[in-house]
């Protein structure tokens, strides 16, 4: 009884301390100071720290994961945990900040969210004032905001006038209509009798996309559309493209978007990541399939051209081939004629949290058929018996695997704390192919 009382205690500590942390917001974290007497006033135990350690990377991991599949709000609160556990680290807030900017853009360049982020990565430099990715981040935020507030006085100050002018014009040319205003009945018929065109430009165009700034780095591009639009009255930008790395492994990498005009004029410019530190390292051959939406917030109308730049591209040497291993491919749908596939696994990484096991790898996908695959949905398991499994699906909106091509996934996969799996086979159930 006596132990157990003397556990129970332990995981109180543990608690308290855990709520303390929650107390201060992610933008404003405790002092060292307040840290310390933290610290006194909850002792911690090794175990406890570990702990915590851990509760901190699985928040991490799942922000990471949230991410990849779009979902901000899930990886910001996700973060903000982490960013509360890890008191003194300035990683975690930087990433929070990089959230928080993603999601103003995709909102239309929303100021809330902006001001979080950039209160977020000034905090990370005065928790770490050396810290390159905060520094970076900073920077970069600060010449897209000149960039903006250039478009937004083009925005607003252009259109008055060229409307001014060409509501003059409009009122020269259609004398008889404007002083008919008072009888707007007479004037129900199409644009073209008020002396506008009725054939609208598109709602979507493609635009060229150069890719010669690539020329220099380990990574060839492969664009499969590029496109400017608009939709309920503000602009975006579409690009689906495939990256291939070369001679050297890749793993993060931040671009650089430039939209032109008719003249070569810079109109926009837009940081992509298109790869983070969470997506597999890429080995020499390998291919990334990637997709950027953005809205902008100039009118399409301006973009003529597109540039892809790279900003910073993170390779490295190969000297010996992560491990690998493996795996056993199930047909459990029709196979098409002339389809193909070959699996391994690399990276593979148990971690064992609270309730259960966390099973981490990167699975390397090759089309080793004579045909192209469009849609593809998959399951990963440890044995071809297991009921449960990381499912992954690659559906229309993702660009086709070339016959060839080799992709990574990470996969996450959980599992019982008394699941045996030295020695089991890693499965592969194919559901669906075409």
């Amino acid at each position: 009884m006596p132990q157990a009382e003397n556990g129970k205690d332990k995981d109180d500590s543990l608690r308290k301390f855990i709520n303390k942390l929650e107390a201060w917001p992610e933008d404003d974290p405790p002092t060292p100071a307040d840290l310390r007497a933290l610290r006194r006033e909850i002792r911690l135990t090794e175990s406890d720290r570990d702990k915590l350690e851990l509760l901190a990377e699985n928040h991490i991991r799942r922000a990471r994961t949230s991410l990849d599949a779009g979902a901000y709000d899930q990886a910001a609160a996700e973060l903000a945990r982490a960013a509360q556990l890890r008191p003194l680290d300035a990683k975690p807030r930087v990433e929070l900040a990089e959230i928080y900017l993603q999601r103003s853009l995709e909102r239309g360049y929303r100021r809330r969210d902006r001001g979080k982020a950039v209160k977020l990565a000034q905090k990370a430099l005065e928790l770490s004032p050396q810290d390159p990715d905060a520094k970076r981040f900073i920077r970069e935020y600060r010449r897209m905001n000149a960039d903006f507030r250039n478009i937004k006085v083009r925005r607003f100050v252009g259109p008055v006038v060229l409307t001014l002018l060409f509501a003059a014009a409009v009122g020269w040319w259609q004398r008889d209509w404007v002083i008919g205003l008072v009888r707007p009945a007479e004037f129900q018929g199409t644009a073209s009798a008020a002396g506008i065109p009725d054939t609208a430009p598109p709602r979507v165009r493609d635009v060229e996309l150069d890719t010669g700034g690539l020329a220099d780095s380990e990574v060839s591009a492969e664009i499969l559309s590029a496109s400017v639009g608009r939709r309920n009255d503000g602009s975006f930008l579409d690009i689906r493209a495939k990256f291939r790395t070369e001679t050297k492994s890749v793993g993060k990498m931040e671009l650089l978007v430039r939209g032109r005009d008719e003249k070569g004029n810079q109109v926009f410019t837009l940081p992509w990541t298109a790869r983070n530190d969470s997506d597999p390292v890429l080995l020499p051959g390998d291919t990334d399939a990637v997709a950027l939406y953005r809205w902008l917030a100039e009118s399409e109308e301006e973009v003529k051209s597109l540039e892809l730049l790279p900003m910073n591209i993170e390779s490295m040497n190969v000297q010996e081939l992560p491990e690998t291993r493996e795996v056993e491919i199930v047909w459990n749908s029709v196979r098409p004629d002339g389809s193909a596939l070959s699996a391994a696994v690399r990276n593979f990484e148990i971690i064992e949290a609270y309730d259960a096991q966390m099973l981490f790898m990167d699975l390397a996908l090759e089309n080793s058929g004579n045909t192209d695959i469009s849609s593809l949905s998959f399951e990963v398991s440890i044995s071809q018996n297991a009921s449960t499994g990381a499912l992954i699906d690659l559906n229309p909106e993702i660009p086709p695997m070339s016959r060839g091509e080799k992709r990574v996934w990470p996969i996450v996969m959980p599992l019982p704390l008394d699941a045996n799996i030295t020695g089991q086979p890693l499965v592969m159930k194919v559901l669906k192919a075409q």
